[in-house]
């Protein structure tokens, strides 16, 4: 009788040592697989952290390491619309022009938006004033753009003696695009933050990217989070056709406090094996000031604070 209730009790011991056993191999396989689900962050001063693959802030994995460059313009770009009416900046750019690098230049920047006037249209209507500021030789330089009106032409005027004569040119004209590789009515914020979700999603379509963020990196007066976006070969095979990207290495300066980006800088692959990738071209908004209340003065060439 007492061999077996000793059995018995050896069976019940038996028993709970393996239920003990199944739970501790689930709570393992559950750790495992939550741990390796987790990309691979490597902490940096200031936090850089470098991946093939992104999580969203829910730790879910996302299908494409450009998935989080695209959820903010998406989210920046609707804040813009709904909440910015106008601002001020000093735009700096410098830009390469057939296969030139045109030196940078330095302009103080007006833009205001209002609806858009036509139902097709996916931005606002906008209103331009450029004024040169360095280099010296076309320092004050004035450019007004109001799209819509004047027959949609820019009104322009050169520094100094020439500056005594105003032209209107459509902004695409030969003139008008001398040393500059965008037309006017593709600056600004708005559109900045467009032509990142167009690359994205293009990008997105071809392949394989890297991603490197850094925080905390200062740009002028703010702190930016810096998003890198790299290339390593210049091409990619899509349904069985040669693709080239547009850039080998992007650079976007984001300001997650305002949601703006307030920096964009592509580059080129090196021109020979080891060498520095080139600049293709790079823009930065200095002291953006926003809501300040603009009026249809400020895109008037008859504004008597203005030289036109």
């Amino acid at each position: 009788m007492a061999r077996q209730g000793h059995r018995i009790w050896a069976a019940r011991l038996t028993g709970c040592f393996m239920l003990i056993a199944a739970i501790v191999c689930v709570s393992a396989n559950f750790l495992w697989h939550r741990f390796t689900s987790q990309p691979n962050v490597v902490a940096k001063t200031p936090r850089e952290s470098s991946s093939n693959l992104s999580s969203d802030s829910g730790g879910a994995l996302l299908s494409h390491p450009l998935d989080p460059l695209l959820a903010f313009a998406r989210k920046a770009l609707q804040n813009h619309v709904q909440k910015h009416q106008d601002y001020t900046a000093v735009l700096i750019k410098q830009e390469r022009v057939n296969a030139k690098l045109v030196p940078e230049t330095k302009m103080a920047l007006k833009i205001k938006y209002d609806p858009p006037i036509r139902l097709q249209n996916s931005t606002r209507q906008v209103s331009v004033y450029l004024k040169t500021l360095e280099p010296k030789s076309q320092a004050g330089r004035e450019v007004i753009w109001v799209e819509g009106r004047n027959d949609n032409k820019l009104t322009a005027h050169e520094a100094g003696l020439l500056g005594m004569i105003s032209v209107d040119l459509m902004p695409e004209s030969r003139l008008a695009m001398l040393g500059n590789r965008y037309p006017i009515t593709e600056i600004g914020i708005e559109k900045l933050l467009g032509k990142l979700i167009e690359k994205g999603e293009r990008d997105r379509q071809l392949g394989p990217a890297t991603i490197r963020t850094t925080e905390n990196v200062a740009l002028g007066d703010r702190l930016c989070r810096l998003m890198q976006v790299i290339h390593e070969t210049p091409t990619s095979l899509v349904d069985g056709k040669t693709v080239e990207f547009e850039f080998h290495l992007a650079q976007i300066y984001i300001d997650d406090e305002r949601l703006l980006p307030l920096k964009y800088a592509s580059f080129g692959w090196p021109s020979m094996p080891g060498g520095k990738p080139e600049l293709l071209e790079e823009y930065t908004y200095q002291d953006v000031s926003l809501n300040v209340g603009l009026v249809e003065s400020d895109f008037d060439p008859k504004n008597p604070n203005y030289g036109f």
